[in-house]
């Protein structure tokens, strides 16, 4: 299954390479920063994005039964858990009693969940199991729970639904038939946690996502760490849906595809994949291993978000600890010393009042139809196109223009002389 993806994207990224650079069809666009700062844009952004499954953890990260891990999800602190049967659980990390922190430490094993202020204990499921002192608490059965959430295990990842309120769908219906069957194709779910680590960074969740949409960046920002191992704007984005996968083909395997028959291709090594999933998961194919990056906006303060990236690799070489070390290595230098430092330096410049728009190219126009997408989730922007709202009537206008006619199709084709 895997070789037929290879060739698939082999052929595809071939004809990219072979139509070499395309100048830009459409002129630059002019995206007001309203966008990263509006408070009420951030709330609406906010309730759409509890509403979607998030990736919160890897599945390997709870593999033995009682095994637990905590994280914090915007407003409140979500465990996660496997109980005795092998399954998963998501809850709010609240006390059913007066509203504690249950489980404080990060990680850990247990038979239950036991809450230290008052001694309330919790079954794996988030089920109440016993109150501390039950005969002088109250001459009737206590039997609220935890508040447990949408959770579904798939592709080796534990997905959570935030709002417990939110209509019912699976992960798969979620992601698509096409995103489902390549991250099955990618073999996600036989994918193992090598490590992971957080970052509280200083700036709007989307300016994030937008490092991912777009490679215009690639030969400046990263020029002195990746840059030379890719040719210059080449690449091939598409859509599924409202989710956006972005191939970007190393310089060895842009050599392969001109000068090895297709038979001898190995496209899936010499290859990154950004999976941008609406809203706030991103899926990076990173030549054999895996990047998650699982963004969680400030409850309050669109100007701050915390990043928790996660690297997974195959399980059957995760003894290979020296190089998924290096590589591991290497994404904590580039991605937060680089693209993350980047996110951060524009966000500063406009809560400064430096800037009051933001110019957005042709070859960008990735971002565009991504804050259409995030609009079409429900936060209730965009609609009808109001042009006394400038950010509601860009959305409106992004979803019009740019989002026409992508779907599936290749774009950002560029440069190949490195």
């Amino acid at each position: 299954m895997q070789r037929e993806l290879e060739l698939r994207l082999g052929d595809e990224l071939s004809e990219v390479v072979k139509r070499g650079p395309a100048p830009a069809e459409r002129a630059a666009t002019s995206l007001p920063v309203g966008v990263y700062t509006d408070a009420d844009r951030h709330r609406r952004e906010l309730a759409s994005i509890a509403a979607h499954p998030a990736a919160l953890v890897a599945s390997t990260e709870v593999a033995s039964p009682g095994d637990y891990v905590t994280v914090d999800a915007g407003r409140t602190s979500i465990i996660v858990t496997r109980d005795r049967d092998g399954q998963v659980h998501a809850m709010r990390n609240v006390c059913a009693h007066r509203g504690a922190t249950v489980v404080t430490s990060e990680s850990g094993s247990g038979r239950i969940l036991s809450c230290g202020f008052h001694g309330w204990s919790y079954e794996l499921d988030g089920s109440l199991r016993s109150v501390a002192d039950a005969s002088l608490f109250s001459n009737t059965p206590c039997t609220r729970g935890l508040q447990t959430l949408p959770c579904e295990e798939r592709h080796g990842i534990v997905w959570v639904t935030a709002d417990p309120t939110a209509p019912e769908r699976s992960v798969r219906e979620w992601l698509g038939d096409d995103v489902d069957a390549l991250l099955t194709e990618l073999g996600l779910g036989e994918m193992t946690r090598h490590a992971s680590t957080e970052y509280d960074l200083g700036c709007n969740w989307k300016l994030l996502t937008d490092g991912f949409l777009e490679i215009y960046h690639l030969k400046y920002l990263h020029r002195n760490s990746i840059a030379p191992y890719f040719p210059a704007n080449t690449t091939k984005v598409s859509r599924s849906g409202d989710h956006f996968v972005n191939w970007l083909p190393k310089n060895r395997l842009v050599k392969q595809l001109t000068e090895v028959d297709r038979d001898d291709w190995e496209v899936l090594a010499h290859l990154t994949g950004a999976i941008v999933l609406i809203p706030g998961t991103v899926i990076q194919w990173q030549a054999g291993h895996v990047e998650l990056f699982s963004l969680r906006p400030h409850p309050t303060d669109p100007s701050r978000t915390t990043c928790r990236l996660t690297m997974l690799v195959p399980g059957d070489r995760a003894d290979e600890t020296e190089l998924w070390d290096r590589n591991w290595e290497r994404v904590c230098v580039t991605i937060p010393d680089e693209d993350f430092a980047a996110a951060v330096d524009v966000q500063r410049n406009i809560d400064a009042g430096a800037v009051s728009e933001l110019q957005i190219g042709a070859n960008e126009h990735a971002l565009c139809d991504h804050l259409a997408a995030v609009d079409r989730l429900g936060t209730g922007v965009g609609v009808g196109c109001d042009p006394d709202d400038p950010v509601a009537f860009f959305a409106c206008q992004g979803a019009q223009t740019f989002g026409a006619g992508l779907g599936g199709e290749e774009a950002g084709v560029g440069n190949r002389s490195q």
